[in-house]
């Protein structure tokens, strides 16, 4: 209770914070979306995830146990919300860690293109 009460002090800074937080790492996912050839999305307008679409033929469980045993990047498989060929990745962490877990998902779907 006490630390909650320290926070609603000064909820203005940490709500200020966050936001940049998600707002900075959105252009990072941005970015990447844009300089990805297999990978698409609808841009989020709010939220702290996003639903990114790709065009191999991977079902998004297998897409997604895969690239956690190779790579170590987590993300949730879109048949979870009934949308196949999609997963969901979060962006509301560390920016650092974002870059990591795209660049593992980028490298894991090298493996992917059917040369």
């Amino acid at each position: 209770e006490e630390i909650g009460g320290i926070a609603l002090s000064c909820y203005d800074k940490l709500l200020e914070r966050s936001i940049e937080i998600v707002q900075n790492n959105l252009n990072i996912l941005d970015d990447w979306i844009n300089s990805q050839e297999h990978f698409t999305y609808v841009k989020p307008k709010a939220g702290t995830t996003a639903l990114v679409h790709y065009d191999f033929d991977k079902p998004s469980y297998e897409f997604c146990k895969e690239l956690l045993e190779e790579t170590g990047a987590f993300v949730t498989p879109g048949a979870c919300f009934e949308i196949e060929n999609t997963f969901r990745v979060g962006y509301a962490a560390d920016g650092k860690d974002l870059i990591k877990g795209l660049s593992a998902i980028e490298k894991y779907s090298k493996k992917l293109v059917v040369k």
